[in-house]
């Protein structure tokens, strides 16, 4: 299943280039169906009240698997995890 970013771009005064959100994730399904989109963040109309959202391919590796907890010291019988 192939990832992409769900970006929005952003005019900065003073800027050449826009600055790129991301605002989502979406996934390409395999069955020929169009992508699924999942939206992180709300996108901010631009000053027509247009909304435009882009997608990238993601560039960052698989997430890593979680890392489990640490373990506790011998010594210390508190609850508290800190």
């Amino acid at each position: 299943m192939k990832r992409y970013n769900v970006s929005q771009a952003k005019e900065v005064p003073n800027r050449d280039k826009p600055v790129w959100i991301r605002v989502g994730v979406a996934f390409d399904k395999e069955d020929g169906k169009p992508p699924r989109i999942k939206l992180e963040a709300l996108p901010i109309p631009d000053q027509n009240g247009d909304i435009w959202l882009s997608l990238f391919e993601d560039d960052r590796q698989q997430q890593q698997a979680p890392q489990s907890a640490p373990q506790q010291s011998p010594g210390f019988d508190d609850p508290i995890p800190f």
